[in-house]
């Protein structure tokens, strides 16, 4: 419950790059952020500069019987389609990983005591970046596919992992999410010596995430991670890892009968399937020098937009995992970034609140005053002001935010 009114007034002067810039509006503060890097999807193949097309160590994902390549990667209209396909064919395992422990739990699937024979290939993409504590976000429509298990985490150098969100097909409207380490991170997290809980279970969600595009975030900062459906809380570990740094991954697959994430793909599975994705983002608190981001550096940003913007929210929350101390002061996630033709993109998630945004010139003169309803706009301004400074100003029931921005 909100508590009562709030002004919250804020004026940074930064450079240009200030436009890429996101707001974290709380009832007693607004934590802001910076774009560092992601992957807007707008190519015609993957940027090989800042992914690669399979995991760091493996083109072949060897228990579940796939192989990762990057024609499974397609891209239109600035989505990249995460796709699995069933085919069969082999692969010649590298000398390195051929050692009695790989022969024993894999020989069935040897053929000529050094190819591995698979069933099915996929797309995955494994950042050749490293990145510290900050905010992950990804806009996605998942798979209906029977067994096919698309997922978006952080790998550490520690084996320290952050699910950001593990998905089932046949799972419509259900979140997966986890952490995991090797100091047991995840186990004995809440209930006791004697019946503990491990941390990582399934969120239940208001809509089907098959149908629509939802946006799923990750907070990791100093001592908890938090997830974000469509800007609501859904999630909140308390606990360090040791991996200061880590990788991200995204990509899909198909789960097997009997092992983790079961069940498999049967005979009702669909072939081809995929994971859609619009969007990858990685946000930071401090402003950091972007010459470092490998790949293409994003300048410019775009959205899907489509007649029913995805609402889901969680409808379900399991006590352990969910604190609602941590997230009842939370009302808006309000990003802004330019667009390829000089506009800015304005997305707004979290609670429904009616608020405006304004742009005035370096003059103080109002340029554009848009009241916001929606989740995601495309902010039209006058072509005689595209490319200028502008003061912009957000000003809701309980907030005022204004910033200089170009």
């Amino acid at each position: 419950m909100i508590r009562g009114p709030l002004l919250i007034a804020f004026l940074f002067i930064f450079l240009w790059s200030e436009s890429q810039i996101m707001w974290q509006i709380k009832t007693d503060t607004v934590i802001t952020w910076h774009y560092y890097d992601g992957d807007e999807f707008n190519g015609k193949s993957v940027d090989l500069e800042k992914w690669i097309p399979a995991y760091s160590w493996s083109n072949v994902n060897y228990q579940f019987d796939y192989k990762m390549t990057p024609e499974r990667q397609v891209y239109e209209n600035g989505v990249c389609k995460f796709m699995c396909y069933q085919d069969t064919g082999l692969y010649t395992v590298p000398e390195w990983q051929l050692d009695s422990t790989f022969r024993d739990n894999y020989r069935k699937s040897l053929t000529n005591n050094n190819q591995f024979k698979y069933y099915y290939t996929a797309g995955n993409v494994w950042s050749k970046q490293q990145y510290t504590k900050g905010y992950f976000e990804i806009r996605f429509k998942s798979t209906s596919a029977y067994g096919i298990w698309p997922a978006f985490w952080l790998y550490g150098s520690n084996k320290d992992e952050i699910d950001f969100f593990e998905l089932k097909g046949e799972k419509h409207n259900k979140i997966h999410i986890d952490v995991h380490c090797l100091e047991g991170c995840d186990s004995g997290y809440r209930g006791g010596s004697i019946f503990p809980k491990s941390f990582g279970g399934w969120i239940r969600a208001s809509d089907d995430l098959t149908q629509t595009y939802n946006v799923l975030s990750g907070e990791w900062q100093n001592g908890y991670v938090k997830w974000y459906l469509n800007g609501v809380g859904i999630g909140y570990y308390k606990g360090e890892f040791d991996s200061q740094k880590m990788n991200l991954i995204i990509g899909t697959g198909p789960a097997k009968a009997g092992l983790g994430f079961s069940p498999g793909v049967n005979e009702t599975t669909f072939f081809p399937n995929n994971l859609d994705v619009d969007y990858v983002r990685v946000w930071y608190r401090e402003k950091l020098d972007k010459n470092a981001v490998l790949g293409n550096k994003n300048e410019s940003f775009s959205f899907v937009k489509e007649e029913m913007v995805g609402q889901a929210s969680p409808k379900s929350k399991i006590r352990y995992m969910y604190s609602k101390k941590v997230f009842q002061e939370d009302l808006l996630t309000v990003s802004l970034l330019p667009s390829n033709n000089g506009n800015y993109i304005l997305t707004s998630l979290g609670k429904k609140i009616d608020y405006t945004i304004s742009f005035f010139d370096s003059k103080g003169d109002s340029i554009l005053t848009q009241a916001i309803h929606t989740s995601f706009i495309e902010i039209q301004l006058p072509a005689n002001q595209i490319n200028q400074f502008f003061t912009v100003k957000l000003i809701g029931p309980n907030f005022k935010i204004e910033q200089l921005i170009k």
